[in-house]
């Protein structure tokens, strides 16, 4: 009976990390060309495991789609005594880098991602409009 709680339990929380939460970053228009063009919305799905969709609103009501994903670090450590060990993973921030598409306009964004789940960046448009964006 216990082994299947434990099951459950375990599946639970892994239907939890893997459901995602829907968040919506902050962007600023960084130069002329982005103020023209005017504020994006930013939304994206927060997975739990670094990657997922990420849409962006252009305002004119563009909507362009892409995944995003980040690259996270890990270093390892061991210690050893007597006949005891132990273990550590420390998962580091990693770069996060992609590509959303519409109709007419593709942005290519880049920024460093945290393992809080928070981060930095900036998004561009190929015609060079510049947004910083930070979730």
């Amino acid at each position: 009976m216990q082994k299947i709680a434990t099951r459950l339990l375990a599946y639970a929380f892994l239907a939890t990390l893997l459901s995602g939460c829907n968040d919506t970053a902050d962007t600023f228009p960084l130069n002329d060309a982005a103020k023209r063009l005017g504020p994006v919305r930013v939304d994206f799905v927060r997975t739990g495991i670094g990657s997922g969709p990420v849409t962006i609103t252009m305002a004119d009501g563009e909507v362009l789609a892409g995944n995003y994903r980040v690259a996270f670090g890990a270093t390892q450590g061991f210690a050893f005594s007597g006949g005891h060990s132990a273990s550590a993973l420390i998962i580091s921030d990693g770069p996060v880098q992609f590509v959303a598409t519409g109709p007419k306009t593709q942005i290519l964004c880049r920024g460093q991602s945290t393992t809080a789940g928070h981060g930095s960046g900036e998004c561009q448009t190929y015609e060079g409009a510049l947004w910083a964006v930070s979730w």
